[in-house]
């Protein structure tokens, strides 16, 4: 008998506690619903950050420079770096011919917004495409550059190069290095 009465005593001892337990997170849950600016300040001091589907714009001066979308990022305050995994990038052109960018990884600066993307990185626009395994983009020269080989194609031409710098807003770029490529007599200007 006195087993028993012990088991039912230790038994109801913890429903008790476990009651006492999902009051106390139901309170500490609201409380942090009610105030988010504490929430947000208790994971901005915390390390880093995962998030999923995440999608940016950036902007200068009240015009959208590019718009940014990827399966996943993470983000890390310290170094203040965020880490794309499948980032897909459009960059917004003055004559609505925008360029559109696809890689496997990539990582923004967050205080600068410089990028840098890499594995099976495709830009395209209407006319052409370029293919490379890396790009990087400079937001204050507004500029595409390649320090790997890079290939060109379109329908008029076929240009590989070493190397390439495009400067986004006058469309002039500028290919270095074993260039090498094939030209079309319908290519039009």
């Amino acid at each position: 008998m006195i087993s028993r009465r012990l088991f039912q005593r230790l038994l109801l001892a913890v429903i008790i506690f476990a009651l006492i337990a999902i009051v106390a997170i139901f309170i500490g849950y609201r409380r942090a619903t009610r105030n988010p600016e504490v929430m947000l300040d208790l994971i901005q001091k915390s390390a880093d950050m995962h998030l999923a589907k995440i999608r940016q714009t950036a902007s200068k001066n009240g015009i959208r420079e590019w718009r940014m979308e990827a399966q996943s990022a993470t983000v890390q305050e310290q170094e203040k770096i965020m880490q794309l995994v499948k980032p897909d990038v459009e960059f917004f052109m003055n004559d609505g011919d925008d360029v559109f960018l696809t890689a496997d990884q990539g990582t923004i600066s967050t205080d600068s917004n410089r990028m840098a993307v890499s594995g099976h990185v495709l830009a395209r626009n209407k006319q052409y495409q370029f293919e490379t395994e890396a790009l990087r983009y400079d937001p204050d020269t507004r500029q595409l550059s390649a320090d790997t080989p890079i290939t060109l194609s379109g329908k008029s031409l076929t240009l590989r190069a070493d190397r390439m710098v495009m400067h986004i807003d006058t469309r002039m770029t500028h290919f270095d290095g074993n260039v090498e490529g094939v030209i079309s007599e319908n290519l039009q200007f």
